[in-house]
């Protein structure tokens, strides 16, 4: 298939297990056998959950990636108890960032993501008005990208209607100010999206590649 048409990124995932171990396990294989058949240098994302270190260092030690994306959904522990309980049961949210952390000190500040379901925070179970929402969401950022973690926010897709007349006016306050308030942080961080892993041209609902894109222009 990589003979046939433009390939830009290829991205490991494929559900999740209850044993963060036997997960690791498994996407080594799956890579080992991506590795052999990705004779072009195709940059390659681990896109498992989070594993733990020995096996974080075999995919360096054996370069099978060149970026890593455990996907920690939520920022504070509270809310990633409550919207991703199997992740926090089975692996836990400090043991999750500190998984992101050890893959950092491997690959290097700027190749090491976490995707985040932006907007979640608002729906009514989590009692939060979008400002106080988009200020903790801010406060993610900008705590990931200190550790050299690059957050992708994809604004979530409510099931159903909703019966409040203004949801849509309140997701969208939140998302211009997630977006924009997260800019500057990467910008102060010294931080973009990579091209390796995201490019604007395969980025469905996340804004960070064509902003930093446009910051880039705009400084060139």
């Amino acid at each position: 298939m990589i003979d046939q048409t433009e390939i830009r990124h290829i991205y490991l995932v494929g559900g999740s297990l209850t044993d963060w171990r036997k997960e690791g396990e498994r996407f080594l294989q799956l890579a080992r056998f991506v590795k052999q058949a990705n004779t072009r240098g195709i940059p390659v994302a681990l896109g498992s959950g989070a594993i733990p270190d020995d096996l974080i260092a075999q995919f360096h030690a054996e370069q099978l990636v060149q970026y890593v994306c455990f996907n920690l959904e939520m920022w504070s522990e509270p809310l990633f108890a409550k919207v991703s309980p199997g992740k926090n049961r089975y692996v836990g949210y400090q043991r999750w960032i500190e998984a992101l952390e050890t893959a950092v000190r491997h690959w290097g500040r700027g190749n090491v993501y976490s995707a985040m379901v932006a907007g979640i925070e608002l729906e009514p179970e989590h009692g939060m008005e979008w400002e106080e929402a988009a200020r903790t969401a801010l406060e993610g950022a900008e705590d990931l990208c200190s550790r050299g973690i690059i957050p992708i926010y994809s604004l979530v897709w409510p099931v159903g209607g909703r019966q409040r007349a203004d949801y849509h006016a309140r997701i969208r306050s939140y998302f211009e100010t997630l977006s924009t308030g997260y800019a500057a942080i990467r910008q102060r961080h010294g931080l973009a999206v990579s091209d390796g892993f995201m490019c604007h041209r395969c980025a469905y609902m996340q804004l960070e590649c064509d902003i930093d894109r446009a910051s880039a222009l705009v400084a060139a």
